[in-house]
């Protein structure tokens, strides 16, 4: 009776188990037109997170960095976050409203490692350095705050000049 009790309790805490190694819902990319419109109302940086499919260290920054941020924040105040799956062939709709791939969005970014984070303004100029790699150090949650405060910066510097340009942060410079 003892074994039988010990049997069912391990399956019930591996199936949570399970449960809790299910990869948390971050926006997959689709149109960054669209995204970048909703980051300057906003007065947001657009986050984009380039992962791979069965990337151990895409999952960890996902479920303990990033989608924590649009759980456990108010609506109006939710990061506009983007997940790039770059082993993804789909069309996706770039700031320039031009067709393009997830692949093709890395390119313009020189993003060749995941995980791969960038903050970017509504027109897809880069606002902080890239936090590339994993969380081996247990800092990653310093990175993100080190480029919210940057791009913030940026942002409000780009708002009180009054510029009418879309998004210009300044002119993007190349990644």
């Amino acid at each position: 009776m003892k074994s039988l009790f010990l049997c069912l309790l391990c399956l019930v805490l591996s199936t949570h188990a399970v449960a809790d190694n299910k990869a948390a819902a971050i926006p997959m990319v689709s149109d960054l037109a669209r995204d970048g419109a909703q980051a300057e109302r906003e007065a947001k940086p657009v986050i984009l997170f380039f992962s791979l499919p069965g990337c151990p260290f895409c999952h960890v920054v996902r479920n303990n960095y990033l989608y924590p941020l649009l759980r456990d924040s108010k609506p109006k105040e939710r990061p506009v976050i983007r997940e790039v799956d770059m082993a993804s062939a789909q069309s996706v709709q770039s700031f320039d409203r031009s067709s393009t791939s997830p692949r093709g969005i890395a390119q313009k970014y020189k993003v060749i490692a995941a995980p791969t984070v960038i903050f970017v303004d509504a027109s897809g100029c880069m606002l902080a350095p890239p936090i590339i790699g994993g969380d081996i150090a247990g800092v990653y949650g310093g990175y993100l705050d080190n480029a919210f405060d940057a791009s913030a910066k940026k942002i409000a510097a780009a708002k009180k000049a009054g510029s009418g340009k879309k998004g210009a942060v300044q002119e993007c410079a190349p990644p």
